[in-house]
């Protein structure tokens, strides 16, 4: 079962990432941005409001979605992100990279 959600204007579209984003969830998402990619989505947002659990696979994949939304006039976001994520992103200087903020 998915703990991705996803709602779809056009060319936006906006992810609620579940409660854990780690190795064992990370491969469902990384194809679901890929097929979101390849669908022509240029505004894309990832909602982690949920999101209790991220560990060094998922922001690797964070990090990966930033690169290939970087240009071309495309956008990527993280929004909505815990306090605690929030915190450890910024320990590691990528929040600014991934647009992150503190939900």
């Amino acid at each position: 079962m998915s703990e991705f959600l996803l709602e779809r204007d056009g060319t936006k579209v906006k992810v609620m990432v579940g409660q854990r984003l780690t190795a064992q969830t990370a491969p469902e998402l990384r194809e679901l941005l890929c097929a979101i990619q390849e669908d022509g989505v240029t505004d894309l947002t990832l909602d982690l409001s949920g999101t209790e659990t991220l560990d060094a696979v998922g922001i690797e994949l964070l990090l990966a979605a930033a690169n290939s939304y970087r240009g071309g006039g495309k956008r990527l976001a993280v929004q909505a992100v815990p306090r605690n994520i929030f915190s450890l992103l910024e320990t590691m200087r990528v929040a600014q990279r991934l647009s992150a903020q503190m939900g």
